[in-house]
């Protein structure tokens, strides 16, 4: 897989996935299951691409659609802004 080039400051090499998975959201005890795209991952957290509404802090699962059994528990640590090139784009750091 291909990895991208560690930018000063960052520590963790990404790792490109372009993995299918899915964003669980408890929002007032109900769950949301919303469909999403792994861009990249390191060991401590993920890059997704999709169409949610997510604030910092919030805490989410994340479901890899090829390893439907294992949830994994992240923050929301960044939110792409609207007009930017991030828009779309999450950045989850597990817990």
């Amino acid at each position: 897989m291909p990895t991208s080039p560690v930018p000063e400051g960052r520590r963790l090499k990404r790792i490109a996935s372009r993995k299918r998975a899915s964003l669980i959201i408890n929002l007032e005890r109900n769950q949301t299951r919303i469909p999403c795209l792994v861009v990249d991952a390191s060991e401590r957290g993920f890059r997704l691409h999709g169409n949610f509404r997510l604030r910092r802090g919030q805490a989410v699962e994340l479901i890899l659609d090829d390893d439907p059994l294992s949830a994994v528990r992240c923050n929301v640590v960044w939110i792409g802004k609207p007009g930017s090139k991030q828009e779309g784009e999450a950045g989850l750091e597990t817990v």
